[in-house]
């Protein structure tokens, strides 16, 4: 939050209400925060309940980073003030609740400060100025918007990894598939192959069958055909005997005669 703005209200309220405070307006708008302090202490000391001095003590505090304490002088002055000085009060605890990080709370003192005085331009300013921090329109959409690609972008990843698992089982299985068809392929083949072979022997066998048949058969006429002849050249040797022995007999004859 501005110092300077802080500053405008203290010295507001301050000076136009409280001259015989402003020595500690001088040492504050001087930057002597510390002397400041010591002499609403001072004036405190005499007068426990002055809210001006509550007030003022807690604006030097507040400079010190002092916090909790001024934290503490501001309530103390609410309860007391009246309803401009308690404005002011409000807005000044609004900034401790900023400067602590509580924006919830800040904005709840700013906007208790403009019910008292609407017309506070710097309560106005801050309550917006925190309200829209918080909870910047534009900003918002974008980052619903940058939410919203990120989900997208991890369900379109989940998509892919759960594709990248489908195709992963799918190409498994086609393997498996592709293992059982080339099994099953090969005992077909060796199962064909027997029976080729079988087949190959049954013909073989049935050919030597036919190859002999047709030998025996010639051999049989060739037995036969060499029983003939040999039957023929005995049969002509007897003629010739017989022939041979008429020659001589016939020679005999004519001798004789």
């Amino acid at each position: 939050m501005k110092k300077n703005l802080f500053l405008l209200l203290i010295y507001y309220v301050l000076l136009n209400n409280i001259f015989a405070q402003d020595q500690g307006v001088q040492d504050y708008r001087n930057k002597k925060y510390k002397s400041a302090q010591e002499y609403y202490d001072s004036i405190l000391s005499d007068d426990l309940d002055n809210p001006e001095a509550l007030f003022g003590k807690g604006s030097a505090l507040f400079m010190q980073d002092n916090l909790k304490t001024a934290q503490s002088s501001f309530n103390a002055a609410l309860s007391l003030s009246e309803d401009q000085l308690k404005s002011k009060a409000l807005y000044n605890l609004g900034n401790i609740s900023f400067k602590n990080q509580k924006l919830d709370e800040a904005l709840s003192f700013y906007r208790k400060a403009l019910e008292l005085n609407p017309e506070d331009d710097e309560a106005r300013y801050n309550y917006e100025f925190i309200k829209y921090q918080k909870d910047p329109p534009e900003e918002k959409d974008e980052e619903k918007n940058d939410d919203k690609k990120d989900e997208e972008k991890k369900d379109e990843e989940k998509k892919d990894e759960e594709k990248k698992e489908d195709d992963k089982k799918d190409d498994e299985k086609k393997d498996e598939d592709m293992k059982d068809d080339e099994k099953k392929d090969d005992d077909n083949k060796d199962e064909k192959n027997k029976k080729e072979d079988k087949n190959n022997d049954e013909r073989d066998d049935e050919n030597k069958d036919e190859k002999q048949q047709p030998q025996d058969e010639k051999k049989s006429q060739d037995l036969k055909k060499a029983e003939s002849i040999l039957d023929a050249i005995k049969n002509d040797e007897k003629v010739m005997q017989k022939q041979q022995l008429k020659r001589t007999k016939t020679k005999k004859l004519l001798k004789d005669w």
